[in-house]
């Protein structure tokens, strides 16, 4: 994945011009005329707190959490990835983050002898908060030989609409594809937890068995992910299935174009059968670095709500973090090591030391590198966007290119950009749970970034989020 990743590098001299096609811009749902979405009632949201999840590797299923059933299929759903606004503009919002709020990813699930709901693959659609049936009958062991594991009760699968990121992004457009792949995948699997269920997340399914489980076409569309939930089941149905096609769609847009190089990228990260969860390489921290302690605020607010009312927020105020809420930021975007690294720039004015930092997920601990407040040239890196600078945190994601292959191949980039998507949307969620604001950026001169987050040589950002106080009323 190396030359996909330097050719889509910003480079403060090398960015080209152009406009977007307003009159080509895709449509925000994914529609099938002849399938039209099942009602599942009025959502029940579960009753779990936010930061036993948010702190938690995988998060554990809440003991409290009643049976799954209709209305809590429809709140788990519309904790995924629901619509939660809209903005002034009239673009609908939803749960997870999306690049430029262009929504490229797509949720769908196989569910078997739930008994309230056909067996089926289904679809779901955010602007009606239910699923469409899209192919009837027992899928649960076709969807095991894409995700692995024994066949399960509800299976989902996150897959991603091309030219709905390309139309603004172009060829850049596979890495926000994958960035908004991992703020749905976390937003996944902190309801999947909050409703009772166990999980089996999959970051390398089998790309050409899953394109064909769901009817994708690997020109505009493709699996980036999966989760298995629920119950083993003893008859899964067949494994391997007939050719089959999805009901017809409406046109995305008046004329859906193909990049060549995304479809290529995504080509080459695809895997021919199910990867098992990789052990990452991790670095120890160094003797003399910061034990951070995070202690989460007694109750906490329903982390329903918290997931209900992140937003993207980045009018910041001057002002620093104290100790533990940097402690809880960052212990919940990362609560354990993977393949994605942390640089973290804060700036003056909290309690712990200005400058750039490294730091360690699973000893929860800071090193400093460098005492200067390294925020303003994050923020020139930025595309001069200079508010990331304001912000009390700057958290810079990143990842060895070289660690990436040996580990996992080709397969390397997709699991570390779907990682530090997971990542920025669990700090989105832990900074509304805080009252705090956050907000990412994945447009950057990417040498220039590197260079102002102290990498070491060679490495690749692959994501930035600025988070921290902010003005304004916020819901906690």
């Amino acid at each position: 994945m190396e030359p996909y990743h330097r050719l889509t590098a910003y480079r403060r001299q090398g960015m080209g011009g152009g406009l977007m096609d307003w009159s080509n811009q895709p449509r925000p749902f994914k529609r099938y005329p002849t399938a039209q979405p099942r009602a599942l009632g009025d959502p029940r949201m579960p009753p779990a707190r936010s930061w036993p999840s948010l702190l938690a590797w995988p998060p554990s299923p809440d003991p409290a959490a009643p049976p799954l059933d209709a209305p809590g299929l429809a709140g788990l759903l519309a904790l995924a990835a629901g619509l939660t606004a809209q903005s002034q503009g009239g673009a609908y919002l939803r749960s997870p983050a999306s690049a430029g709020a262009l929504y490229p990813v797509e949720l769908y699930f196989c569910a078997t002898g739930l008994g309230w709901l056909a067996d089926g693959l289904w679809h779901y659609a955010p602007e009606a908060n239910a699923p469409r049936l899209l192919r009837p009958g027992n899928l649960a062991a076709a969807a095991a030989r894409v995700l692995g594991g024994e066949p399960a009760g509800i299976n989902f699968f996150l897959t991603s609409l091309f030219w709905r990121s390309a139309w603004k992004y172009r060829a850049r457009a596979w890495r926000y594809c994958l960035l908004d792949g991992g703020h749905l995948l976390a937003n996944l699997e902190l309801a999947l937890a909050a409703c009772g269920l166990g999980q089996r997340p999959c970051l390398d399914p089998a790309g050409a068995a899953g394109g064909g489980l769901l009817g994708l076409d690997p020109a505009r569309e493709a699996l980036l992910a999966g989760v298995g939930a629920g119950a083993a089941l003893q008859d899964g149905g067949p494994a391997e299935l007939p050719a089959w096609r999805p009901p017809g769609e409406e046109p995305l847009a008046h004329h859906e174009k193909s990049d060549p190089v995304v479809a290529k990228a995504a080509a080459l990260g695809e895997s021919a059968r199910p990867g098992p969860a990789l052990a990452w390489p991790r670095e120890p921290a160094p003797a003399q670095a910061l034990r951070l302690n995070p202690g989460p605020p007694d109750g906490g607010p329903p982390l329903s709500r918290v997931m209900l009312s992140r937003r993207s927020r980045r009018n910041f105020l001057p002002q620093g973090l104290s100790a533990n809420q940097a402690a809880l930021l960052l212990a919940a975007a990362l609560p354990a090591g993977g393949p994605v690294q942390a640089a973290v720039l804060l700036g003056p004015g909290g309690e712990l030391p200005a400058g750039a930092h490294r730091y360690y997920p699973d000893e929860k601990a800071l090193a400093r590198l460098e005492p200067q407040d390294l925020r303003g040239r994050a923020a020139r890196a930025c595309l001069d966007q200079m508010w990331v600078g304001h912000a009390a945190m700057n958290l810079v994601l990143w990842a060895d290119p070289e660690q990436l292959a040996a580990t996992a191949g080709e397969r390397g980039y997709r699991q570390a950009m779907l990682a530090a998507g997971r990542a920025g949307q669990r700090l989105y969620l832990a900074a509304a749970a805080l009252g705090l604001g956050c907000c990412g950026v994945g447009a950057f001169y990417d040498e220039e970034l590197a260079a102002a987050a102290l990498l070491p040589p060679g490495a690749w950002p692959l994501y930035l989020l600025a988070a921290g106080p902010v003005k304004g009323k916020l819901p906690f």
